[in-house]
């Protein structure tokens, strides 16, 4: 069989698919693509691919879940079915039971291979998503009664469930708190908080600026609800391939202060240590660069300028990839791509059942690496920054019919571009949403999720080659319906890495990041998937770890050696 981690795509002819675009009209509920334009034809050959839709929909259905508890999700399914296909192969073994589970050759079949994946996959998400049993059950009798050989039935079920809940065994021990049985969380609430997380700031009382604020949803409503920070635990969550979620933190992001100091919201004024009082501004009303940290406000006027010059296109980018709650969440939208490649390429279910295995633990692993950096660094929305620059006079001119310092920016749904005071910037988000999701800015997990999935993709086929694409009917707009765009738009990314920055910048469009969180996140979304892909090598190879894999040369060497160890096998029967 093929060996997907080597460069075994070089060459592949080109084909151009009609599921490939996807037609967005007025009426649309959602935008992500996590879902395939087209049903998944119900074969055993498919069955990762419909194992992992019913993990994008039961996501959808659970939006508590969050883009953690998401990647998580898409992390223990695609382990799941990996160590189940694994006791069926010759060189491979489980993630937990090594080859302890090992199956003879002869049946070594499609038919098996699929009715236990099947069983593993059904496990662990009745375990994730209780609420959706009744469809994992429908699936399951679905797929087994294209099972030719009633008999193997049994040792399929019992090599699934066995994974199954040795893996879910282990991951309830992990720190996420699923059940929400740890005592220093909320007992009974899933996923509850066990660190104590206490955000400094509130709306109303902004005590550190570079400091994640909780907003009100709408921001602007005074008894609307506030936001509470997303699973501050994420980050002691146990990795898959990661020693642990600190290992590729990224440098701090911008200060506020070039001093030590208390700030003066009031009189403009730093206290320093020695209690001296130093202004924020100049005799001639300039910002105190001596003081004042002019890369912090850049970063805040950059994001101002894109917000005030958003084209139809930007817009809809950032609509696209907001992936809120309601959908798969950003990483179920690179899952759900997985579906596009294997049509794509033609892949067999083993080659599905290891891209599942690497995308699942690259999302996984970003997410516990991008929280770890969320909590760390607890560094504040854009946002709020720029509404506290202008409360501070700091950022745009002053404007006596406004009565205070006023920018130019998005304005609202259909209102383009007006003059507004800094205080009230607002971001391009659904309207009366979140105005930035529900935790710290730096680094940016959209960023993240996709550059750790995009470099699995282009490491699993050998290029970067992707050719995918979504199109906008005109009025399709869900933050501006019947206004944008005014004419069709397509979103064309001919390469992972096209698609995986356009994710990125789509959050500096909708105004939830600033540059160095998009860009900070690439790199350690890129980091992640690197370690992801060797480790998975190091399973797929039967535990024997490949020099350098992830180098052109590692690539070539593993292309060769995989391939003969799994030709050869490791058993005498």
């Amino acid at each position: 069989m093929k060996n997907l981690f080597s460069a075994h795509h070089q060459g592949l002819k080109k084909r151009q698919h009609l599921s490939s675009l996807l037609t967005i009209g007025v009426t649309t509920a959602g935008l992500s693509l996590g879902l395939p334009a087209q049903a998944i034809d119900l074969t055993l050959d498919n069955s990762a691919n419909l194992w992992v839709d019913q993990a994008l929909r039961a996501v959808e259905n659970n939006p508590q879940l969050g883009p953690t508890g998401a990647s998580r999700a898409y992390g223990i399914l695609g382990t799941a079915m990996y160590d189940a296909w694994s006791a069926y192969e010759g060189t491979p073994i489980s993630t937990t039971l090594g080859d302890t589970l090992q199956r003879p050759d002869i049946e070594n079949t499609l038919e098996n291979k699929s009715l236990a994946i099947s069983y593993a996959a059904h496990s662990v998400l009745s375990d994730l998503f209780p609420s959706e049993v009744a469809s994992f059950d429908a699936l399951l009798t679905d797929l087994r009664s294209l099972a030719s050989n009633p008999a193997s039935i049994p040792i399929a079920t019992q090599v699934g469930r066995t994974v199954a809940n040795s893996l879910l065994e282990f991951r309830r021990q992990d720190g996420s708190n699923q059940l929400g049985d740890d005592p220093r969380g909320t007992l009974g609430v899933p996923y509850s908080d066990t660190t104590g997380f206490q955000p400094l700031n509130s709306p109303d009382n902004v005590v550190d600026i570079t400091r994640w604020t909780p907003e009100r949803v709408p921001i602007d409503s005074p008894d609307a609800r506030l936001q509470r920070f997303l699973t501050p635990q994420w980050g002691n969550v146990t990795p898959f391939a990661l020693s642990s979620g600190s290992e590729f933190r990224p440098p701090a992001p911008e200060p506020f202060l070039l001093v030590e100091g208390t700030l003066n919201r009031e009189e403009r004024t730093v206290t320093l240590e020695d209690g001296t009082e130093v202004s924020l501004v100049n005799e001639d009303g300039e910002v105190n660069t001596d003081v004042v940290n002019p890369g912090f406000i850049e970063q805040a006027e950059r994001l101002i300028e894109v917000s005030a010059n958003l084209t139809d296109e930007q817009k809809l980018v950032a609509e696209f990839w907001e992936d809120p709650s309601g959908t798969p969440y950003p990483p179920g939208t690179w899952m759900g791509f997985g579906s596009f490649i294997s049509e794509r390429d033609d892949q067999t279910l083993d080659e599905d059942i290891q891209l599942y295995f690497g995308l699942g633990n690259a999302v996984l692993d970003a997410g516990i690496a991008t929280w770890e950096a969320k909590v760390f660094y607890d560094y504040t929305r854009p946002v709020r920054a720029i509404r506290e620059l202008g409360e501070l006079g700091l950022i745009g001119e002053f404007d006596e019919e406004l009565g205070g310092f006023a920018i130019e920016s998005y304005g609202g749904p259909g209102l383009g571009t007006v003059r507004l005071l800094a205080s009230d910037f607002i971001t391009y988000q659904t309207p009366g949403a979140d105005p930035s999701p529900p935790f710290a800015e730096f680094t940016s997990g959209h960023s993240a999720f996709s550059a750790s999935a995009a470099e699995i993709f282009k490491l699993f086929t050998g290029s970067d080659e992707f050719g995918n694409s979504v199109t906008f009917a005109p009025g399709a707009s869900r933050f501006e319906p019947g206004l944008t765009p005014t004419d069709e738009v397509t979103l064309f990314w001919e390469t992972f890495s096209d698609a995986a920055d356009e994710a990125g910048i789509s959050r500096i469009y909708g105004g939830i990041h600033f540059d160095d969180g998009d860009l900070f996140g690439r790199d350690l979304g890129r980091q992640v998937g690197g370690k992801v892909y060797d480790r998975t090598l190091f399973f797929i190879n039967g535990g024997v770890k490949v020099p350098e894999p992830t180098s052109v040369l590692g690539m070539l060497v593993f292309g060769a050696f995989g391939a003969a160890s799994m030709l050869k096998g490791k058993r005498g029967n």
